[in-house]
């Protein structure tokens, strides 16, 4: 052991000469804030999440005022080989029994009350809905009514395209692919920074492209609670369902990184 010590001493510096400093890998200084591969599900007081949000106007579980036909139920939320799953099916007076999972705000109703704030990467991977229309999944941020980010909103009715919006500091766009696609596995990624919000996107979560900058980012001091719904549009701006079919969401992976995790694009 100690020659191996005296040899490794007299090694460090020929090593500092023949790799010039531009060219050192960067050192990563990241750990993870929060994650959930939803191989159980951890609902209600107590757990992980809770399934009414503060966000829903009408007793925490309906919200037309915002052209949702959701009524949110835990009925609507389930594991499934590692995965949470979340199916909208028809209910009464028009409404569509869904579901939504929220880490605070809940009402009552659960959470860990974990947060992003400023400087976290997030990172999801979704399987978008098998629907033609009225499907309306989306991951965003809340808290104390405002603080919304949306990391991805999609469409049924426009396929192929991912929607983002900082409702914080202004700013919004759209990223289109067919690899975006219904019944598909997706990664989105965001960057929280101060002065530019990042999103990225990709079918492999080492391989992931820059979707979309807003020049806004959020704050030094910004922080919210997650959320994920799978929403039911009422038509307002984008179809409602033209079928009484169910339309399901699935969702393996929500980590939250403090600092950016190794394959991910640099910030520019």
């Amino acid at each position: 052991m100690q020659l191996f010590s005296l040899l490794l001493s007299a090694l460090l510096p020929l090593v500092a000469v023949l790799v010039p400093p531009g060219e050192r890998p960067a050192v990563v200084d990241t750990r993870i804030a929060f994650s959930d591969g939803f191989d159980r599900l951890s609902v209600g007081a107590g757990g992980t999440w809770g399934w009414r949000s503060t966000a829903y106007r009408d007793g925490c579980t309906d919200n037309p005022q915002d052209y949702k036909l959701d009524h949110l139920t835990p009925e609507a939320l389930r594991s499934e080989g590692g995965a949470l799953v979340i199916t909208a099916r028809p209910g009464d007076a028009g409404r569509w029994n869904t579901g939504l999972l929220t880490t605070g705000d809940s009402c009552g109703s659960g959470g860990s009350g974990a947060q992003v704030r400023t400087g976290d990467f997030l990172l999801t991977r979704v399987r978008l809905p098998q629907a033609g229309t009225g499907a309306w999944p989306a991951l965003w941020t809340w808290r104390d009514g405002r603080n919304e980010l949306d990391v991805f909103e999609w469409h049924a009715d426009r396929p192929h395209t991912l929607e983002f919006v900082n409702h914080v500091r202004g700013g919004e766009g759209t990223y289109s692919s067919f690899d975006v696609a219904p019944g598909e596995w997706t990664y989105v990624g965001i960057r929280f920074g101060e002065s530019s919000t990042t999103w990225y996107v990709g079918s492999d979560r080492d391989r992931l492209t820059e979707a979309f900058d807003d020049g806004a980012g959020v704050g030094r001091d910004f922080s919210a609670y997650l959320v994920l719904s799978l929403s039911v549009s009422s038509g307002r701006y984008h179809r409602a369902p033209q079928q009484a079919e169910p339309a399901e969401l699935a969702v393996d992976e929500i980590t939250v990184y403090r600092g950016t995790p190794p394959g991910v694009p640099p910030q520019r």
